[in-house]
């Protein structure tokens, strides 16, 4: 046999939950992670996502235009990879270390042309410092750093930054897609 339902409520209709059930929700499904963790976690990433695609053009680089690089075998090339990304993943945990959880929560996931332009301004300078201090010390010419800084800001900013724009197209055009009715 079923039950009576309480006279208190009527079926069907939501209740919204208090703030306090709502903020015990919040923090089982969305556990705060602590500072150190996450400063340890921000350069581990950025190490991990640098390294792999600077190794990548250095070496390409060497083996297109050896004059470049002034001919380095692929192990110095690995050893210059690794020192930038180490440079790479020291700012990133920096930069992790200097906004405050509130900027965290207030960044605005759809940032403008602007912003995104900005951002990107600031992080090919950071890329161009990081190069300049791993490739001067090799005895590279001024002309040869740029270029290879050059090759770094594309692979590592512009590549990706053309790759999301296009995966957010295509992403719109199926979602279009399915939203219009076929004949």
């Amino acid at each position: 046999m079923s039950r009576p339902t309480p006279e208190g409520r009527s079926t069907g209709k939501l209740v919204r939950a208090s703030d306090e059930v709502i903020a015990r929700i919040e923090q089982q499904v969305l556990p705060k992670v602590s500072p150190t963790r996450r400063v340890t976690l921000t350069g581990t990433y950025a190490f991990v996502l640098t390294w792999p695609p600077v190794f990548v053009a250095f070496a390409v680089t060497t083996i297109v235009v050896p004059s470049l690089t002034d001919g380095a075998g692929v192990g110095r090339t690995a050893l210059w990879a690794l020192q930038f990304a180490v440079l790479i993943a020291i700012s990133a945990m920096l930069g992790t270390l200097r906004r405050s959880a509130a900027e965290r929560e207030a960044a605005d996931p759809d940032d403008t042309a602007r912003k995104i332009a900005l951002r990107l301004a600031l992080h090919a300078l950071l890329t161009a410092a990081c190069a300049g201090l791993v490739l001067a010390p090799q005895g590279l010419s001024v002309g040869q750093i740029a270029s290879l800084t050059a090759v770094l800001v594309v692979v590592l900013h512009l590549l990706p930054l053309v790759g999301a724009r296009l995966l957010r197209r295509s992403g719109r055009g199926r979602q279009a897609g399915r939203s219009e009715p076929t004949p």
